[in-house]
């Protein structure tokens, strides 16, 4: 265990395309420096082809909801990102993610609120996988404190950013008290405030962060919800950097007072005079600042820092790639279609024979073969194909597995579906395919070969059909006792086996493992029978829709307080009879203004913004202050911006409050998901 320790070989797999400057690409080169430190070797992959060439001890994946578990070893998944941030997200990616979150070997999350979730989601496909603690931290570092008389407020703009908290950031903008890096195209409209980009180098921004001094940390409300840090605050403490921070669970529990916060949730203007009221104090206390920022870095660097959470991780790969050993001798037939490779699928079951498994491989009359490899026993199907000879083939054997030509299959594959089949259940192990042209909605490695096939409710293409059906009968588990309850299959020995599954979901449970641990080389063989269907699954549950707001609200909770408004039919029921606006001067109004039926639109006024007046698509475009009390009084306003709560903040401080307060934003949001990426 000790050569292990200091000998991992580990690959850092962030399935993200490489020219895109994303926060797993940060990650990965901190995850690479720390574990430097601690005597192992890391490198950085976003393909599978690249992954099995270094073939390492195992792979920590930087974003699990993007990829699956794409090879043979260990997948660690770096479990960091807030099921609300995947929900956010389109149809296609909410699908995909929730699919491939589950697909990895063990996890490595962040906060207990997570492991919940994580353990939720497990539970309801019988998995109870090993996990550790873990944050999306920094290495270890002694820089000193450096407030002093050049220090500003450092604050990097994220890629969630875009033009987010205009109104506070402009604040400390004009305050000259904020020093902001970023991509030129986000943030340069804050010229008093904007340093200029930073490389994703993994320490150019603790470099910055330590210039500065003092530093703002700011969350999406999905991140407090659930009690994730992100990576700022970790910055900031190895920094040196007095810390400013919203209310967060996680820092206020580890952090405590070494830490100066403020309230996220009276809105942007009031968070505003917070931390200008927070910098004031840090002018006037430097000496108290500096000790808080050294306080804040001894707790990272003993308890928070990558190197400290990473060290446990030798002994839950020891564990994970320990097998256990089998109580009893077990058996297992596998029926090898007419195909082709019949030596190399032989050679496979092979590997897969030994510790307590016993193998056997099952041939059509005719297809005998010159020599059969070691640990491996043969029985031939002498009779037509159907269940009858099948059942009588299998005579004092457990279970039934199926291994068509072009698939390989995992190491222990076998080993794990009989585990997963008890000694009643069907198992069905998840398999890999070529991942071809279709959209898993996340920016992958445009190199990227593998995936897994469409999850439920995505529909798998028409012409993959036959694919999707030959990696379920390669991943097929059937304790005998099973198929007696079946009844007649027609076709030949390859119908047969593609049928099985299908026949059996549809007579009874089939346990789906998520993870995959086999792969479909090449498309399957043409001229096959009729196919039977998947059993669809029946729908359960009242359909919601995935965002109320959008994902920089202050007050999520709020925007969730008033009647929404979703489908475009929605718009016809909108209530009232008196004035309506839109409130929203972007795409979002314009999105909205399209969809008024005649009758709705027949009363629109125009449009509102907080801070801007003139026209807009023919309208006028007013502030809320400007229309007269009466007017509001009686107004329906349709908020059509993703800033929700604030909008009602706005509206319930005018001199009138409107009649009604419809939230738009989750229309818009759908409309915005069904353009094209």
């Amino acid at each position: 265990m000790a050569l292990h320790r200091r000998g991992l070989r580990l690959a850092l797999f962030n399935p993200f395309d490489p020219a895109l400057p994303l926060a797993e690409r940060e990650l990965a080169l901190r995850l690479g420096h720390a574990m430097a430190g601690l005597g192992w070797q890391a490198a950085i992959h976003s393909r599978a082809a690249d992954v099995a060439a270094m073939d390492p001890d195992a792979v920590l994946c930087l974003h699990p909801q993007a990829t699956p578990k794409l090879t043979a070893h260990p997948w660690l998944a770096c479990y960091w990102n807030p099921p609300a941030l995947i929900a956010a997200g389109s149809e296609t990616a909410f699908h995909h993610g929730r699919a491939f979150e589950l697909s990895h070997d063990a996890y490595l999350v962040s906060g207990p609120d997570l492991a919940a979730h994580l353990g939720g989601r497990m539970a309801l496909v019988g998995r109870d996988p090993p996990t550790l603690p873990f944050h999306v931290s920094s290495p270890r570092s002694h820089l000193t404190p450096n407030l002093g008389p050049q220090s500003r407020l450092f604050y990097v703009g994220s890629n969630w950013d875009g033009r987010r908290y205009p109104h506070l950031l402009g604040r400390l903008a004009a305050a000259g008290v904020l020093a902001l890096h970023g991509t030129a195209d986000r943030w340069s409209h804050l010229p008093d405030a904007y340093q200029g980009p930073l490389p994703f180098d993994g320490s150019a921004v603790i470099a910055a962060a330590h210039h500065w001094g003092m530093g703002l940390c700011l969350h999406l409300p999905s991140h407090r919800d659930a009690a994730v840090p992100n990576m700022r605050v970790f910055e900031l403490a190895a920094a040196g950097a007095v810390i400013i921070a919203d209310r967060h669970p996680f820092i206020e529990e580890w952090f405590g007072d070494t830490v100066l916060y403020v309230d996220p949730t009276g809105g942007e203007a009031a968070m505003a005079d917070h931390i200008l009221d927070r910098v004031a104090w840090i002018k006037a206390h430097p000496v108290q600042a500096r000790t808080m920022a050294g306080a804040a870095q001894d707790i990272f660097n003993r308890a928070l820092c990558l190197e400290v959470l990473l060290e446990p991780l030798p002994d839950l790969l020891a564990a994970l790639t320990r097998r256990p050993a089998p109580r009893q001798l077990s058996s297992v037939a596998v029926l090898l279609p007419p195909g082709g490779e019949l030596d190399g699928r032989l050679a496979q079951l092979a590997a897969q024979a030994g510790e307590g498994l016993a193998v056997t491989a099952l041939l059509p009359a005719g297809e005998a073969p010159a020599s059969v490899p070691a640990g491996l026993s043969l029985r031939l199907l002498d009779r037509p194909a159907g269940l009858p000879a099948l059942s009588a083939a299998l005579a004092g054997v457990e279970m039934l597995a199926i291994l068509p030509a072009g698939v390989e299959w995992h190491p222990g594959h076998l080993a794990g579906l009989l585990q997963a089949t008890g000694k009643a259940g069907v198992a069905l192990a998840a398999g890999l395919w070529p991942r071809g042209a279709g959209d898993q909605g996340f920016p992958i490695d445009p190199a990227e070969e593998w995936t897994l096939p469409p999850p439920p409710p995505l529909t798998i293409p028409e012409d993959r059909l036959l694919e999707r059906a030959w990696l379920r009968a390669a991943g097929l588990g059937c304790p005998v006792a099973r198929l007696r309850e079946l009844g007649l299959l027609g076709g030949d020995w390859l119908q047969l086996a593609l049928n099985l599954a299908p026949a059996l979901a549809a007579r009874g449970e089939v346990r789906e493992i998520p993870v995959p641990s086999l792969r479909l080389l090449r498309p399957s063989a043409s001229g096959v029978g009729p196919l039977l269907p998947w059993p669809e699954r029946s729908a359960t549950g009242v359909e919601q829709p995935p965002r109320l707001t959008g994902l920089n609200d202050l007050d999520p909770a709020l925007a969730a307080s008033i009647a929404f408004l979703w489908r475009a039919a929605d718009f016809a029921a909108v209530p009232g009879t008196g004035p309506i606006w839109l409130y929203g001067a972007g795409q979002g109004g314009a999105l909205v203004l399209e969809c008024l039926p005649d009758a709705v639109r027949g009363r629109l006024r125009g449009f509102l913004d907080s801070h801007r007046q003139g026209d807009m698509l023919g309208l006028p475009l007013s502030r809320p202050q400007d229309i007269d009390a009466a007017d509001m009084a009686a107004a329906t306003i349709i908020i059509a911006a993703q800033y929700v709560s604030d909008i009602l903040r706005v509206l319930r401080r005018g001199a009138a409050l409107p009649a009604h307060i419809l939230n738009a934003y989750p229309y818009i949001a759908a409309r915005l998901a069904e353009r094209p990426e």
